[in-house]
């Protein structure tokens, strides 16, 4: 009888020293601890910190405390499950800086959302750039079979699982700007794999698309000479 057999993706030591750096912060600012205040003033990301109070900063430092342990657990290892063999195949620059944009796209999004929807909510976590990750674990596996927890799906299908439970979880909370790191860290790290953040590959689309509304325009007509009437 044939058995499923599950590879579990590495440790690696980016991985590795990324947990014990979120860790530590987030342990020196939970309450009491000496980062607690001046976390909660100066480091985390909403509209008002950044629109009403010039924190531009916190679109990326919101990324590096959590509200709680369960939280940062549940980060690490979504990051560790669809993040370990990227790392292991990416060179270390490249790793950062992805996670780094995904984390700087769902910044961007608390605070567009919160403009939209009218709220001031402070948001912390890694989400966006765990998302982000994810989304280019699906990329990268997109028409291939993978096993999520024992079921087997298609990387592009992970990823719409991962939509609908934060379009669940906006149903469930009615509240859609919790979500909005995650959606956005999703978008950003999707721009990045698949190449359409580069402006020369949206004029490349754009310069297709007016050719072909040009050919459209100056058809050739010409008459055929056996039924004696104009065609293309």
């Amino acid at each position: 009888m044939a058995q499923m057999r599950m590879n579990w993706p590495p440790f690696t030591r980016n991985i590795m020293g990324l947990a014990v750096v979120l860790f530590l912060l987030w342990f020196l600012s939970i309450p009491g601890a000496p980062l607690e205040g001046f976390v909660a003033d100066y480091m985390l990301v909403s509209s008002q910190a950044v629109v009403g109070e010039f924190q531009i900063w916190t679109v990326i430092t919101y990324s590096l405390f959590h509200a709680d342990f369960m939280h940062l657990g549940f980060n690490l290892f979504v990051l560790w499950m669809f993040g370990g063999r990227i790392d292991d195949s990416w060179p270390a620059k490249k790793w950062w800086t992805f996670n780094a944009l995904c984390a700087l796209g769902g910044g961007v999004a608390v605070v567009l959302s919160q403009l939209v929807f009218q709220s001031v909510h402070p948001t912390l976590g890694y989400s966006g750039a765990v998302m982000g990750v994810v989304a280019a674990f699906a990329w990268q596996h997109w028409n291939r079979r993978i096993y999520l927890f024992f079921f087997p799906m298609k990387g592009k299908t992970l990823l719409l699982v991962f939509i609908a439970i934060d379009i669940l979880l906006v149903v469930g909370a009615r509240e859609p700007i919790s979500i909005a790191a995650h959606l956005g860290g999703m978008a950003t790290g999707l721009l990045i794999v698949t190449g359409w953040w580069r402006p020369r590959r949206w004029r490349l689309i754009y310069d297709r698309w007016r050719h072909k509304k040009h050919r459209e325009k100056f058809k050739v007509i010409s008459r055929d000479p056996e039924s004696d009437r104009w065609v293309n």
